[in-house]
């Protein structure tokens, strides 16, 4: 992947496809079924946000084209990346929460969470690239930070 995602998959389409309601609501059901099936285990939270900090964290968030989508439909504002985090972590919080992608909704850092969240992202990742295909969106695989940065040099 190049630092530029226009050069994969141009940036006005992502928009374009972010304004397609049958998209936007096959993707709102895709993520409520997600948080259905991840509220089944019943995780907790212990570390507020400090994942969020990828650089310091020690891991990476990626994201396909149909979560760049749902975060573009959420219609967020993107703040300045002024480090190697997710910019909508603000005070061990999610300002980007409805729209957040599938690597941040599985991720608990409660060791009871990693029986079940390796199995799990990978059943919801199947989901999702067949998604793409069913609703005509071609698929990639990309960091998230990479993403931010490409949107907000657009």
């Amino acid at each position: 992947m190049t630092d530029s995602l226009s050069d994969t998959f141009p940036l006005p389409a992502l928009r374009e496809t972010a304004r397609r309601p049958e998209v936007v609501t096959a993707l709102r059901r895709f993520f409520d079924e997600t948080d259905r099936q991840i509220a089944g285990y019943h995780p907790t939270c212990w570390n507020h946000g400090h994942c969020c900090q990828f650089g310091t964290y020690g891991h990476r968030l990626y994201v396909t084209a149909l979560e760049v989508v749902m975060y573009l439909a959420g219609g967020y504002d993107l703040p300045v990346i002024e480090q190697d985090a997710c910019p909508h972590a603000r005070d061990g919080r999610c300002q980007a929460r409805t729209c957040r992608p599938l690597g941040c909704r599985v991720f608990y850092c409660d060791p009871a969470a990693r029986e079940w969240q390796g199995p799990l992202t990978e059943e919801r990742l199947a989901v999702l690239r067949d998604l793409h295909g069913q609703l005509g969106v071609p698929y990639f695989y990309a960091d998230w930070m990479t993403v931010l940065r490409a949107l907000q040099r657009d």
